[in-house]
């Protein structure tokens, strides 16, 4: 891994937390995301809860823009970029599906290519896309954000999510953590040197 390429991601680490301000990165597990949510009484679905699978992905979503938090990407049923919902209109159009917008842009992403960047926090099982929704929800949060109270805004937004689907709502939900992670098997000498530039 060159370290002009961390620089470069970095740079764009520092760019893209929009809703966090002084970001605290730490490298994290599965028992230190437990802890974290357990510890501020957030609820939450495991089999629901995905990291990046590796460096790599997460570089990538990085370098696309995505790094965003806390907010909701919403993807139609063909899997194509709608939108990205605003603190402000999130639960008017999480309450209310015919509030989201209608059609993609015409160079709208599809959800698969996040997807297969994704695994479970816990099992590091790849995220399988489920059939025939008629929306994909990615709810973007991390530790890093050091804003409590942003975080616990986003599961009240899943909380939301769970009751559409519990009324017969056809969606899957993805609850994305963008923190950095141990089981990218980065070296301790990598590690360092992400934490000294991401926290500088």
């Amino acid at each position: 891994m060159k370290k002009s390429h961390l620089h470069f991601l970095f740079l764009l680490l520092i760019c893209s937390v929009v809703q966090g301000q002084n970001p605290i990165y730490e490298f994290h597990d599965h028992d230190s995301i437990d802890k974290f949510l357990k510890g501020n009484q957030f609820e939450y679905n495991e089999d629901e809860l995905f990291i990046f699978k590796e460096f790599e992905g997460f570089f990538n979503y990085t370098n696309e823009g995505y790094l965003r938090g806390p907010v909701v990407h919403v993807f139609d049923s063909n899997g194509l970029y709608l939108e990205y919902l605003k603190v402000s209109e999130v639960i008017d159009k999480l309450s209310n599906f015919k509030n989201i917008r209608k059609k993609p842009k015409k160079d709208a992403i599809n959800i698969d290519s996040w997807i297969n960047r994704l695994v479970n926090y816990k099992t590091l099982t790849p995220l399988i896309k489920e059939a025939d929704k008629d929306y994909y929800f990615v709810l973007n949060w991390g530790i890093f954000f050091n804003k409590p109270h942003n975080i616990e805004a986003l599961f009240k937004w899943n909380e939301v999510l769970q009751r559409q689907k519990l009324n017969g709502e056809s969606i899957q939900i993805i609850v994305l953590n963008m923190d950095l992670q141990e089981s990218w098997k980065l070296s301790s000498e990598q590690q360092m040197d992400i934490l000294k530039q991401a926290n500088q």
